[in-house]
Parts: structure tokens; sequence; C-alpha cells
């Protein structure tokens, strides 16, 4: 018997045909993104803070080679050059479109000779549990995890582009309208300890672990994202000009970059806004919340509003705990799986959804959305937990502690894959970086 991460025991055969599965998903989404793209669209590097696509096309196949071809089954590696390639340490974004990549067809061969070996290895593997790779099929979770995670990452590459054409793939919803519910509330969640992080060991990553206490003093939180309306609210009032709400490393970042407005904004003639995502230009809706912000505009937008950034402690208490709590909640709503009832994740929308969409994803404390739509920005530098031990690698999370110029964004958004969907998921990156589909929302000292 396995178990799956919201504690169900099942029958090894069947957790093997859910790991192929899984796999066999995630790979055809991988051609789904790309397969509409030119020759052009998939080999081009148009910012330097993003890899050509096909970079990431043979990034996931050569990460896919070394944990389940090699590690798994002992065999050599396809052609060291693959590994020099691929590496994402010893390559920079800003380096990879110099990099001799494998073409676009080169990338999709070795992919799927790759995918095609590694179900075989499923089919044949002892899936050990005294083995921490193997018990409950952990390292074939995490190649899913990784590959749905780079779906993101193609995704944020093509929403950047200013050059690209409609994109075919996207299937936006039907506009939302001006939303029904207070989009300024505010909950009051009570001061205490509560059990933060987790000990799961089935798909949780390292800095996920290990779950200890933390001690939150009571504190207000929004009950929705910030939305369009509320950001609006700051840009017309002049908030990208006013000195006194960004620290002085948010205001270079402002006048170098020039930014006046978050990403995609497009200033209509006469007043009120556009918003340009995968080269369509639609009408920007307020209802929504706000989306392609950095950590500097979302802490200047705190400080006009009044608020500030949670910490993540303080977002996952929201998220996790609740009055009666005595364990934390996978999600907010509970242990169901994510659904569309529930969240507005997995690339069904193509976009944040109206703050109100999802009552029945809606925390124990009464807090909504805070899975889907858009990751949140917090405060809180990205560090270990107490204890902390990478596994099964310390690349993943541990090179990357202690830098002060990350922050921890928590959620999840419209585009992250229910693979990643969890309360205790931890995503961080660089204080200046908006391309991500990156949001707010605002905490309330008590």
């Amino acid at each position: 018997m396995t178990t799956d991460i919201r504690g169900n025991q099942l029958p090894e055969v069947e957790a093997r045909r859910r790991l192929a599965a899984g796999l066999k998903l995630y790979r055809k989404r991988t051609r789904q993104l790309i397969d509409p793209l030119s020759y052009d669209d998939v080999h081009s590097q148009q910012s330097s803070i993003m890899s050509p696509l096909v970079w990431d096309v043979g990034h996931v196949g050569n990460f896919e080679e070394f944990w389940l071809l090699r590690e798994l089954d002992g065999r050599a590696p396809h052609d060291p050059l693959y590994d020099e390639m691929y590496n994402p340490f010893d390559n920079p974004r800003w380096t990879r479109g110099d990099l001799p990549l494998l073409d676009r067809d080169e990338a999709v061969e070795y992919s799927d000779e790759v995918r095609g070996d590694a179900l075989a290895i499923l089919e044949r593997v002892d899936l050990d549990p005294n083995d921490p790779l193997l018990r409950d099929g952990y390292v074939f979770k995490m190649v899913i995890q990784h590959e749905a995670q780079h779906h993101e990452t193609i995704l944020q590459a093509l929403d950047l582009r200013e050059d690209l054409e409609p994109y075919a793939v996207a299937g936006f919803a039907p506009p939302g309208h001006e939303s029904a519910v207070d989009d300024s509330e505010q909950i009051l969640i009570p001061g205490g300890p509560f059990l933060a992080g987790t000990d799961e060991r089935t798909e949780s990553y390292d800095n996920e672990r290990p779950q200890h206490w933390v001690e939150v003093s009571a504190f207000g939180i929004d009950r929705f994202p910030v939305t369009n309306r509320r950001f609006a609210e700051f840009v017309e009032a002049g908030g990208y000009d006013r000195r006194d709400l960004w620290t002085s490393e948010g205001w270079d970042w402002r006048t170098d970059e020039n930014v006046e407005a978050p990403q995609g904004w497009i200033r209509q003639v006469g007043g009120g806004w556009l918003i340009r995502r995968f080269g369509h230009i639609l009408d920007l809706d307020l209802s929504e919340p706000v989306q392609h912000v950095s950590f500097h505009e979302a802490e200047a937008f705190a400080r006009f509003a009044g608020g500030r950034l949670p910490t993540e402690f303080e977002w996952e208490k929201a998220a996790s705990w609740g009055s009666e709590a005595t364990a934390p909640r996978i999600y907010p709503w509970g242990s169901t799986a994510p659904s569309s009832e529930l969240a507005n994740v997995g690339q069904s929308r193509w976009g944040p959804a109206p703050v109100g969409s999802y009552p029945s994803g809606v925390s124990a404390y009464g807090v909504e959305q805070l899975l889907g739509d858009v990751y949140e920005w917090t405060s809180s530098p990205f560090v270990g937990y107490p204890d902390f031990s990478a596994f099964p690698y310390p690349q993943y999370s541990e090179v990357f502690f202690d830098d002060a110029d990350y922050r921890v964004l928590r959620g999840a958004s419209w585009a992250t894959s229910t693979a990643v969907t969890r309360s205790s998921f931890r995503n961080w990156d660089y204080r200046v970086r908006r391309q991500i589909f990156s949001g707010i929302r605002l905490a309330w000292d008590v």
C-alpha cells in the first residue's frame, strides 16, 4: 500500500497507474503549450530574466533522465553535454540563449525518449517504503511537479513578450462583473500558536518541512486578494510618483525601470485601463485580483493603504488553521483535492477570477481565495525551518536560503498545477520580479 498527500491508502497497482497518468498528463500539457508557437517563439530569448522556451523543454527531459533513469536504474548519461547545457545553476537565465541547445524537434524527441524509459522503469521499480526517494512514489511525483512548475515558467515568459501574436492556447473566461462583495473587508485572526509547515513526505518539498509550532500575535488580514479596483486607486493617486511610499531600493527600481503601473496595464485615451495578456488586449476587470506586481510595488501599495504585507506565518495561519484546530488543513477548505468549485488553479481561466468567486474555498477563519488566482507576496525572507534537512538535493531550496534579495510568496496562481497546490507550499523570487503571476493581500496590526 502507498499513501497520497491527503492520507489516502492506495494499492500499489493503483499508485503506479496514477503516477503513470500524471507523467503522461503533464508531458501532454508541455506539448500543448509549445505546439502552436513558431520556431522563433520557441527559440528566441526575448527577456534576460526568462529562458528560451526550448531550454525549458530540454531541461525537463534532462531532470527526468537524471532522477528516474540514472538514480533509479543506474544508467549512464545520455550525453554529458546535456548535463552542462541544462544545469540551471551553471547557466543563469540571461546566458541560456547563447547555449548550443537542442532545437525544438530534437528537444521533444529527447524528452519523449526519456519519458518512455521512465514509464517502463515505473512498471517494475520497487516502491520501497524504506527508501525515502521511492516511498509512495515520491521521486516520480517530484518529476511531475517539476514539469508542472516549468509550465508556469513558460507561461510567464509568453505573457512577458510584447511581440507575441495572440496566443491560441489561452482560453479566457467571460469577463467578470463588479463584485458584490466588499473587496476591502478584513478578517481578525486571533493570536496564539499554530503548527506551521508539514511532515508529509509523499509530495511536499524539503523547504516545507519540518512541521513546527509558531507563535503569532493577533492580526487582521484581507478577506480577499487586493483587486484591480483598489490598486487602480493607488495608481490614480500618484502612488508611483510618491517617494514617501517606497523604500530606497524600491524607489531605485521603480525609477530605473520607469514603472508606472502593473505589468500588462495599458492606459486608455480618456481614462480607464486595458490589459494585455498573451498577446490579447482585454478590458481590465476591476473585480479581479491585481496581478504582475513586484514586491516593491506590493510594499508601496501597503503603505498607501495603511496596512502591510503579512509574514508567511501569518498567511499560513490564516490559510491552514482555525479556532478549534488541532492540526493544519492541507488546503484552506480542508482535505478535498482542488477543483473548479474551490479554487482558480490549473490554467482553467487564464487569469485571476473576480473576488468572491470561490466561497466554498474559504478557510476556517473566513479568508477566501488563498490558493489560486495569484501568488501573494509576504514580508518574509526565504530561510529554512528549524531542523531543516535538504532532500533529495540541496539545489532545490537550501542554496537560496538567507539571500536578502528574495522574499517568500504564498498560495498559488491561476497557472499553478493542482499537483503543486497546497497551503504549506513556499514559492520565492527576487523582490524586483513581476513576470510571475503575483499579487497582494494586506495584513493589519491589531
